[in-house]
């Protein structure tokens, strides 16, 4: 037998068993079930070094000069990296309030090279205040903080397409994208998109 075949017969009770579970006992597996801090940062490594390497070409005397953008963007000639928060700039999950200090990193090198650093988040726009705080507190520097509207919300994919336009409408051409849910990502409008892991789904 393969070992895909393995796999289908030991998780296929398992997936049984979850449907029967009350919904805090199916909360809990989802939770356990996820990697530990220390195997999440190694996910994220190889993302973090990749954004990194790649803003320290985009945002070089170089990669500069000449601003180059993909076929339907708009946006104007600032330089600026947008990024999701909840497991992808803070460590939510694992360490609330703490920053996921690779992207830190890289943010901080493109904010010291020109580059705005900007934010897309689901959070309630009644949040914004303490978002900021917490953002600051965990050493990003914030140019721009877009939230979820009031009222009825179109999704979370078109809240954050929303906010890419926004900030292109501001004037921002934004050079890097980085989220961790495939609804980070939806309908384009930056340059090179960044995802880290969310184990399908699994991490919010």
């Amino acid at each position: 037998m393969d070992r895909g075949k393995k796999c289908a017969l030991v998780l296929g009770p398992a997936v049984v068993m979850m449907v029967a579970l009350p919904l805090t006992a199916r909360a809990a597996s989802r939770s356990d079930s996820l990697p530990s801090e220390s195997e999440w940062l190694s996910d994220v490594a190889p993302v973090a070094a990749s954004l990194q390497d790649y803003l320290e070409h985009r945002l070089s005397d170089g990669g500069s000069n000449g601003i180059h953008r993909k076929s339907g963007m708009a946006g104007g000639e600032k330089p600026a990296v947008v990024l999701d928060i909840d497991n992808t700039s803070l460590a939510t999950h694992y360490d609330r309030g703490a920053p996921v200090e690779a992207i830190l990193k890289a943010t901080e090198y493109a904010h010291e090279h020109g580059a705005a650093v900007l934010f897309a988040s689901y959070r309630d726009a009644d949040d914004r205040d303490a978002t900021t705080q917490e953002l600051t507190s965990a050493g990003y520097s914030v140019d721009g903080l877009c939230l979820k509207p009031e009222g009825d919300s179109p999704g979370k994919a078109q809240v954050k397409l929303g906010c890419r336009k926004q900030y292109e409408a501001e004037g921002y051409t934004l050079v890097a994208n980085v989220g961790n849910r495939s609804t980070d990502f939806e309908g384009g409008h930056y340059e090179k998109g960044f995802k880290l892991p969310d184990y399908d789904g699994q991490l919010s």
